[in-house]
């Protein structure tokens, strides 16, 4: 155009590409441009024309300096606006100065520029071009040089907007994927409609430039339309004159008309009476709603909420009226909210509301706090609501529906503040029913009164009862109950803790991994965070992870008020310092704070705290003084009912009382400890404890009259029992066990060199997956000399970590080389000896099918099945070893749980491979008789007989016995 029209004129909205189209036009000449932006042009005497008189003469200078010359100092000459403009216009004549003028609709008010402007306009020659660039119309007082309609063009937004070929084409440079014509149809083919992703899911992103954009487009605006739809952008369903009304605004449907006609990034109905903000727009606008002063703002969300209360949104109205301050008014709504809210156990909202409604919650709102205290296991809310509304108010509580159950809760409460004679005051007035029996067997955790809760009882209660019957389950040593039933919304968020506590006492360390990483980066239950994030990682051998998980969870206690949480993280605390560390000063002064803060109150902590302190006197040689507080602790667990920490108490009652010389008393504890594990599930609680005192399971073993007790198994589990190490996903794997594979992210990899392979082997047999220089030469490259065995090393150091994925290091300190994170590895041998400690600690099924996952891994072939040297021969041997006594194990458990046939196979299986394995042959012999088959029985002794005869060894008695008792 500007090829046509000396003068163009761009009147047209923010964002509508005025802009650009100016560059465009400007660059498809061949003269130059100078570029003026009117905004801000302050008003003097001749009020705007000194100013653009001296933007003017800066912009044209570089290009026509003798125009910049006309202009020095008119102003100040008295030389008057019209005249400069004319001058100006004058000055341009033979030259092809492309000037443009942006942002005119700013100097509307200011006489002196519009003369200038309008005299410039009616003055130029032909040769120069002159673009005016509005937001709006141009002011009413300029435009009496635009008369000459062949001088002068217009552009408006329906001329800059996008056709689909265009908008397809723009949408490409800018490297989006959009529908153009879905983009056309909606924006109407405005320009910053179509290339600025207003529907962004993020309203985050690029929040910057759609801020500066979305600023300007306001600007334009009257204030009724501004007023609109900031205010309006609370609302998330759409904007209709009705809503706009119910928030105080005056004339919407008015406003809503004006703002059809408007560029803006809005959706509309088609019938025109529903507009909706685009995500983007609306985050900005959104934004601006903090702008109000508080007065407009609290009325803008009192109108909300109400409007929300008639569309039924009840806890939206509650989050606006806390916002808007009327504490009394979101009061009332969250009553009819809050069921709902605890329905889907969504404690985080209900919690939001209770802790701005102070001084307390009002008792119509106390069973909600009540719920929330007990699933964020906030004892303190409890505290607080029996604290202001005092006994009038728990005192009907009884009387009335669901009452029974917040006394229960009441109770928790009250006990866990260390406020036992309050709750005990509060258990008399519940009437009879499972509530109070709940509450009784809470109450007895301090008293050491026994429990009198059904068996069932986790299977009949529901909601918060659920959580409350978990804790005493586990205390108790329902450990199965606790595992299998987790049906109920209360059990699956609250019971989390319980759940993976139950999974780590039998064994299970891999499933109890697994469910408490599933609680992922959430802040998860207090009791998971304080205390079973530690217990797991130190039961995992991770120690660096324990003692931090263990001052992490102390910031957890501390939201609680519970008294018993703290005494708790103390004992953890001994019980750490004693089992990691053999830190014997540490766990003195853990156990001395935990009786200074009441530990004695409470039965159940008390009998923990003389557990550990009884193994940190017996660790300490004191064996006398050792006795009393076992003795105590034992006795106490035993009336209690409480069976999950006994095992680890009468373990170190029977090495204390064997020490001491009662010979009858220390296998009386032993045999409790074993009958317990036994019968409630806690096998890997008394394995940790024999590991402490090994010398209880072997002086048992030496005195049973067979080599196939349950004492036998645990001394042989002893053996095999080791930290079990962390299954995290790996990012590098070995498969060590038949063909050799390497693998990052399960994709295959082949260092340059076997060697590499090797080396890496032999790092993850290593503690801390590091070796010295010397010892990794002597090992895979023997016989060679020192320099030639180092240059080797080199290389295969180098061929490994161009393999390596990223964040797996190979690091050289002096010289020692070591793999780190050794986490990010693993091997299928490591993967054997995992499972092969887990089962140690485990019984029954579980023990049964992690033996048979261990030895699925001994099917694939054997350790690096085609190579041989000296390092690889003895790990292999080692590994086929444990094969062999995992089988053996395996068998005598499938015989203890009726699985005759897989006890048959696998005897016979170690007995092929190693014929003078006595443990192999009562296994099989046991498994004979249990089949009936009396001549496998004798066929079987006699192939036993032959092979001491073989071997030059009498056979054993034990043997003998076993075949005379099961021919009876």
């Amino acid at each position: 155009m500007l090829d046509q029209y000396p003068v163009l004129v761009m009147a047209a909205s923010a964002g509508s590409g005025k802009t650009t189209a100016a560059v465009q036009a400007a660059e498809a000449l061949s003269g130059p441009v100078a570029w003026v932006s009117l905004a801000g042009l302050p008003g003097h005497v001749d009020p705007g024309a000194e100013a653009l008189t001296r933007r003017l003469r800066t912009a044209v200078e570089p290009h026509v300096p003798a125009a910049a010359a006309a202009l020095t100092d008119a102003p100040a000459r008295g030389v008057p606006a019209s005249e400069i403009g004319v001058l100006l216009a004058r000055a341009l004549a033979g030259t092809e100065l492309v000037l443009v003028l942006d942002r005119v609709e700013t100097i509307g008010g200011l006489p002196g520029a519009q003369g200038l402007l309008d005299a410039l306009a009616g003055s130029l020659p032909d040769g120069p071009r002159l673009v005016l660039i509005s937001r709006v119309d141009l002011p009413p007082g300029l435009g009496g040089g635009l008369g000459d309609v062949h001088r002068v063009a217009f552009l408006e937004d329906r001329d800059l907007a996008f056709d689909v070929a265009e908008a397809t084409e723009a949408l490409r440079a800018v490297d989006r994927a959009d529908d153009p014509s879905r983009l056309v149809e909606a924006t109407g083919g405005w320009v910053s409609g179509v290339l600025y992703d207003w529907w962004g899911a993020d309203p985050s992103a690029s929040a910057v430039q759609h801020g500066c954009l979305a600023a300007d487009l306001l600007t334009q605006l009257t204030p009724a339309e501004t007023a609109l739809l900031v205010r309006t952008s609370l609302l998330d369903d759409g904007v209709t004159a009705e809503g706009a009304n119910a928030l105080g605004l005056a004339s919407p449907d008015r406003t809503l008309a004006t703002l059809r006609g408007r560029r803006l990034p809005l959706s509309w109905s088609s019938d025109g009476s529903r507009m909706v903000a685009l995500p983007r727009f609306r985050h900005y606008l959104q934004r601006e709603i903090e702008g109000l002063d508080a007065d407009t703002l609290r009325v803008l969300r009192r109108g909300y909420a109400t409007l929300l209360q008639g569309r039924g949104r009840h806890e939206d109205a509650v989050s606006e009226l806390l916002m808007s301050g009327d504490t009394a008014a979101a009061r009332d709504v969250a009553e009819r909210a809050l069921p709902e809210v605890l329905g889907r156990f969504d404690l985080t909202t209900a919690e939001s509301w209770l802790d701005r409604m102070r001084p307390a919650p009002t008792p119509s709102l106390a069973p909600a706090a009540l719920r929330v205290a007990l699933g964020l296991e906030q004892c303190w809310r409890g505290v607080q609501l029996a604290d202001h509304h005092g006994r009038a108010w728990w005192g009907a509580l009884a009387e009335q529906p669901g009452g029974d159950e917040d006394l229960a809760l009441l109770v928790w409460c009250l006990w866990h503040a260390g406020r036992i004679d309050g709750a005990r005051e509060i258990l008399g007035v519940m009437p009879p029913g499972h509530p109070r029996d709940i509450a009784a067997a809470v109450l007895a955790l301090a008293d050491n009164s026994t429990p009198q809760l059904a068996p069932d009882l986790l299977d009949r209660v529901t909601g918060p009862l659920e959580a409350m019957v978990m804790r005493i389950a586990y205390r108790s040593g329902h450990l199965r109950e606790l595992r299998d039933s987790m049906s109920g919304a209360w059990r699956k968020v609250a019971g989390t803790s319980w759940t993976v506590a139950a999974l780590r006492a039998e064994g299970r360390i891999s499933q109890a991994e697994e469910a408490y990483a599933a609680v992922g980066e959430a802040p998860g239950p207090v009791w998971l965070a304080a205390f079973e994030a530690a217990e797991l990682m130190a039961d995992l051998g991770r120690r660096d992870e324990a003692w931090p998980a263990l001052l992490a969870g102390r910031q957890r206690i501390a939201s609680t008020g519970s008294r018993v949480y703290e005494i708790l993280s103390l004992l953890l605390e001994a019980k750490l310092a004693l089992r990691l560390d053999r830190d014997l000063p540490r766990a003195a002064r853990a156990l001395a704070e935990a009786e200074r803060r009441g530990c004695a109150r409470y039965a159940f902590t008390a009998e923990l705290a003389g557990t550990w302190r009884g193994l940190e006197l017996l660790l300490a040689g004191r064996d006398h003084d050792a006795v009393p507080h076992l003795t105590t602790a034992v006795s106490t667990m035993r009336t209690g009912g409480r069976r999950v920490e006994l095992p680890t108490a009468a373990v170190y009652l029977s090495e204390a009382l064997w020490r001491t010389g009662d010979e009858d008393g220390a296998d009386a504890a032993a045999d409790l400890a074993l009958e317990v594990a036994t019968t409630q599930g806690p096998r890997n609680l008394l394995v940790q404890a024999l590991e402490d005192m090994p010398s209880v399971a072997v002086r048992r073993a030496d005195a049973e009259p067979t080599h196939s007790s349950r004492w036998h198994e645990l001394v042989s589990a002893l053996a095999t029992a080791r930290p079990v190490t962390g299954g995290a996903v790996p990012r590098l794997t070995l498969e060590d066990f038949g063909p050799v594979r390497l693998a990052v992210d399960g994709r295959e990899v082949h260092p340059r060199l076997a060697k590499s392979v090797e080396l890496l082997a032999y790092l993850l047999h290593q503690p801390a997956a590091g070796a010295r220089r010397r010892v990794l030469v002597e090992a895979l490259f023997p016989g060679r000399s020192d320099t030639t065995g180092r240059s080797y090393l080199r290389q295969a150091v180098y061929r490994l970590r161009e393999v390596l994925p990223d964040g797996l290091q190979l690091l050289q300190d002096g010289d020692v080389y070591r793999l780190t994170p050794a986490s990010a590895v693993i091997s299928t041998s490591g993967t054997l000896q995992r499972l092969l400690a887990e089962a140690a600690r485990q019984d029954g099924e579980h023990r049964w099918d992690t033996l048979g996952r261990a030895l699925e891994i001994a099917e694939r072939g054997s350790y690096f099945d085609s190579l041989s040297t000296q390092w690889l021969d003895t790990r292999r041997a080692e590994l086929d070893a444990a094969l062999l006594q995992a089988r053996v194990d395996a068998a005598t458990v499938a015989l203890h749980l009726g699985r005759v046939r897989e006890a048959r196979r696998l005897a016979r299986h170690v007995l092929d491979s190693d014929p003078y394995r006595e443990q192999a042959w009562r296994v099989a012999l046991c498994a004979a008789e249990a089949a009936g088959s009396d001549d496998e029985l004798l066929d079987l002794y006699r192939g036993y007989l032959r092979v001491m005869e073989e071997l030059g060894v009498a056979p054993s008695a034990d043997l003998r016995r076993l075949v005379d008792r099961l021919r009876r």
